[in-house]
């Protein structure tokens, strides 16, 4: 095919990935926050993308045999076609089967597109120019990537779906007209002869590279299910500074695969996948030990430009194994999703075994290194003249040495700090957060059993009680706002019923009726104006209650209730009830940072400072509930390191702006309901009000206060 032909091809390749990739993005980042606003089980989720993942893994390898038989304009149309059109089965029967129809779809679609595109892409060129246009299309593919969520976040600010279909539905359109349009209907996935010297290709050499790509995309598909929860957990933070974050390492792969397709005059070499590979695994090992939130920047960049050092040398040697780019390319799309399948499942294991995903982050890594070694066995061979005997003992003490890693990160800990042999951990996600059980009980089959139990319990009650679950008692109590009454669940009225009495005891500092402002995402962030045109429908007297018939109303049109200062420490006391009613004697039930501890026993626990890591103190607390509240959790950045917070998510209803007496409390009580709700309201007050409240209200409660000038305040009954 003549260069013109063969630049239309590079055109349409990279227009058609980087539509395809948007509108997929957009569509997979809205399919959890979706769940979160149904609250639809976890299994839902999971089988939604694993749905996803293996439409997309079964239909690589068939894809690529199609365009190398049919050619890749016939495969990409088709494909690109139907994912334009599918997404408006939604509109003919709107719900969650729909959804699932579509996220499946996507798996086809997106395992047709990506192994035929790049498989066109190793048809049109050789050598250098072949390596540039795989960094050109890795670096717009990330982009995509990257811009896909935010779009998608766009699109679902109503909470609807249908305007997140239409732009999926657009992406796919424009997707398809550009490989009308510029694709030469010549194209082949036919690898044209090369002028220069190529590795020699060989079954053991392809099984290498293959084993390095499953290896890294296993990688990949952990760190995007878990990374997440490792930074929300560790730093305490939510909202721009977590996605700014998350998105270090993505960032730093597109700028560098844009740097690389630039300057990249020459073939590569074997060494720079094995070394890119290698740089990425110790740059999300380190994540796993990052405890800072400048750690985690440098080390995702450093994770990413490792990316962007193999990718485009492992497309490229993927390229030389066959002059069949469609073969090539699927199997190459094969050991992806293979990677992106295990990686979320090994990822669940280890939480669930080891109650701390940051071990996933290492053991992933470790995989990874371990996953380049037999690619490194013929780098020491080919490029640097090793002896095979050399080489192998070379990688094969690597392997020891990574195996040894690898033990000592999967390294169970099921006994708590004293080492008691009748103690089991659990850990779960729920809540939006780490659910962390330990469990007193005979054997571990016993605990697994109550911790089940429970943690379903806990999600349930968090269906019912979230807001943003159009189908739950307060998302219901919500939709109905100044129209009629609404029958709620025994628990969700009850819970109701108390947190209205305890808003009356505090004169409305407390007030649920504050979901007028905090149900809309990044509420804090919003001009002040818009918070104070809130303020007539923030009043806890105008929620009306049928006490004999389980009916709540709210008075104006507007209003909405926010149980989120009250409902977590209320779910942690169920789960306390349901643990001890299956005969748990006694254990701990912590849920970001909040828990309630029960039974004949000590818990020493550590209050940590809102303004850094360290722990400020450690106290012993027996069948309390403790529970904190701080600016730190969800807020703007403030324009100077380490200043002020001006802007965050606990509001004052009586000025309906955040409040500034304090940047973070801490509280014992008898219940975890009762702990969370006097965090926010104390955290209100500031300590010259809250002292007097808590000891006219619930003198056995303690406070500990961190107040803005960096002094601490205590009550005379909090442990020292």
């Amino acid at each position: 095919m003549h260069a013109n032909g063969n630049n239309r091809t590079l055109a349409a390749v990279l227009t058609g990935g980087l539509f395809t990739t948007l509108g997929v993005g957009l569509f997979a980042f809205t399919i959890p926050l979706l769940t979160l606003d149904e609250r639809v089980s976890g299994a839902w989720l999971g089988t939604a993308f694993a749905g996803y993942y293996l439409a997309k893994l079964l239909v690589s390898p068939l894809s690529g045999l199609a365009a190398d038989r049919y050619g890749p304009k016939p495969v990409l149309v088709l494909a690109m076609g139907a994912g334009c059109l599918i997404p408006l089965a939604y509109f003919l029967s709107p719900g969650l089967a729909a959804l699932y129809l579509v996220q499946v779809a996507m798996g086809l679609v997106t395992g047709l597109v990506r192994p035929v595109g790049l498989a066109a892409l190793g048809g049109s060129a050789t050598g250098a120019a072949l390596s540039r246009r795989f960094a050109v299309h890795a670096a717009l593919f990330n982009a995509a990537a990257f811009a896909g969520p935010i779009l998608g976040s766009l699109l679902y600010t109503t909470g609807v779906m249908g305007p997140v279909l239409v732009g999926l539905s657009v992406c796919l359109g424009l997707a398809l007209a550009a490989t009308l349009l510029l694709l030469p209907g010549e194209a082949t996935t036919s690898r044209p002869p090369s002028p220069q010297a190529e590795p020699v290709r060989s079954k053991s050499r392809a099984g290498a590279l293959l084993l390095a790509i499953g290896g890294r995309s296993l990688g990949i598909g952990l760190t995007t299910a878990f990374y997440p929860i490792v930074l929300a957990e560790i730093l305490g933070r939510h909202g721009p500074v977590i996605a700014a974050t998350f998105a270090a390492p993505g960032l730093a792969t597109f700028l560098g695969l844009l740097l690389t397709g630039r300057f990249d005059n020459k073939s590569p070499n074997m060494d720079r996948v094995v070394l890119g590979m290698l740089v990425s695994a110790g740059g999300l090992y380190a994540l796993g030990e990052c405890r800072m939130l400048w750690q985690f920047a440098a080390f995702g960049v450093i994770l990413g430009l490792g990316a962007a050092l193999s990718i485009p040398a492992s497309m490229f040697f993927a390229s030389t194994l066959s002059r069949r780019q469609g073969a090539v390319f699927g199997a190459a799309n094969l050991a992806s999703g293979l990677g992106f399948l295990l990686g979320p499942l090994l990822g669940g294991f280890i939480v669930h075994s080891l109650h701390a995903p940051e071990a996933g982050l290492k053991a992933a890594a470790v995989i990874g290194a371990l996953t380049c070694l037999p690619l490194l066995t013929h780098v020491f061979r080919d490029q640097f003249h090793w002896g095979a005997g050399m080489a192998r003992t070379a990688t094969g003490l690597a392997a020891c040495l990574l195996g040894l890693l690898l033990a000592v990160t999967l390294s169970p800990n099921l006994r708590p700090d004293g080492g008691d042999e009748d103690f089991y951990r659990f850990t779960d996600v729920a809540m939006g957060t780490v659910v962390k059980l330990t469990i007193e009980a005979p054997s571990r089959k016993s605990a697994a059993l109550a911790a089940r139990l429970t943690m379903t319990a806990m999600r349930a009650l968090q269906q019912d009680f979230d807001h943003r679950n159009p189908r739950g008692s307060i998302g219901r109590i919500n939709r109905a706002a100044g129209q009629s009454w609404v029958k709620v669940t025994p628990r969700a009225f009850a819970l109701l019923d108390r947190a209205l009495q305890f808003s009356a005891a505090t004169g409305g500092v407390f007030d649920p009726t504050v979901g007028a402002l905090t149900t809309s995402p990044f509420y804090y962030a919003m001009d002040e104006s818009v918070a104070r045109a809130k303020s007539g429908l923030v009043d806890y007297r105008m929620v009306l209650l049928d006490r004999p018939g389980d009916r709540v109303r709210l008075k104006k049109p507007g209003m909405a209730l926010d149980l989120g200062g009250i409902a977590k420490g209320s779910i942690v006391d169920e789960a306390v009830a349901l643990l001890q009613k299956h005969g748990v004697p006694a254990g701990i039930v912590e849920a970001g940072g909040d828990f309630r501890c029960f039974g004949d026993r000590d818990w020493h626990v550590g209050i940590r400072h809102p303004r850094n890591d360290a722990v400020f103190q450690t106290i012993a607390v027996r069948g309390k509930g403790v529970c904190g509240s701080g600016d730190y959790r969800q807020f703007v950045t403030p324009d100077k390191q380490d200043g002020p917070i001006e802007h965050h998510h606990i509001i004052d209803p009586k000025t309906m702006d955040s409040a500034h007496e304090s940047i973070g409390v801490t509280v014992i009580a008898d219940t975890a309901e009762l702990a969370d709700a006097l965090a926010t309201t104390l955290f209100i007050m500031g300590p010259a009000k809250g002292a007097a409240f808590l000891e006219s209200y619930s003198p056995d409660s303690a406070c500990i206060w961190f107040l803005p000038d960096r002094t601490v305040a205590y009550t005379e009954n909090f442990p020292h």
